[in-house]
């Protein structure tokens, strides 16, 4: 019983925590938002109020200066002078365990028993090795979601282009070329 309320202590800190720290492809959501109707006071021409399933901002499309700022309620607005709808690209929160990749489930655990170590055993030790176990989880399962990312292509090279040749996979054409 003790370890279930740990473990619900802390689930949901420690997710979002965990999901803020890398741009994780299972967590980046796109939205076109609105303009809020209340202009910021100064600074900008327009707020455009987050998600509510937001965490971290990833990227604002066709705004050249932004902010990301609270008002006095507490919500969270992006703030620029770009007109509506404001495309953005953001982490979101997985509300859904089920839709987290197996690597990542790894880390979270590793992160979850870390967390609530030294409640449960009272043990530095548990807890220090609980860290190093962590930090190879997240190294792996960063490894792995950086391997979802389609492949770059290969700029022109300056000596193949010196040479008149093609770029089309320099490196395994064997015809002579």
């Amino acid at each position: 019983m003790k370890q279930a309320q740990a473990l619900k202590r802390v689930y949901t800190d420690t997710l979002n925590a965990l999901l803020v720290e890398h741009p994780w492809t299972f967590a980046k959501k796109r939205a076109a938002l609105p303009a809020s109707a209340v202009a910021p006071e100064w600074g900008f021409a327009r707020a455009f109020p987050v998600p509510a399933d937001f965490l971290r901002l990833l990227a604002v499309d066709g705004a050249a200066s932004v902010s990301l700022e609270a008002d006095a309620s507490g919500a969270q607005a992006i703030l620029t002078d770009a007109e509506a709808p404001l495309p953005i690209l953001y982490l979101a929160t997985v509300a859904d365990p089920g839709r987290l990749p197996p690597h990542f489930v790894e880390a979270l655990s590793s992160k979850l028993a870390f967390d609530i170590c030294e409640d449960l055993t009272q043990s530095n030790t548990k807890k220090d090795a609980l860290g190093q176990l962590y930090l190879l989880d997240l190294a792996k399962a960063k490894r792995v979601n950086g391997l979802q990312h389609a492949p770059e292509e290969y700029g022109t090279f300056s000596w193949l282009a010196a040479r008149g040749q093609a770029v089309v996979d320099p490196i395994l054409t064997t015809d002579g070329r």
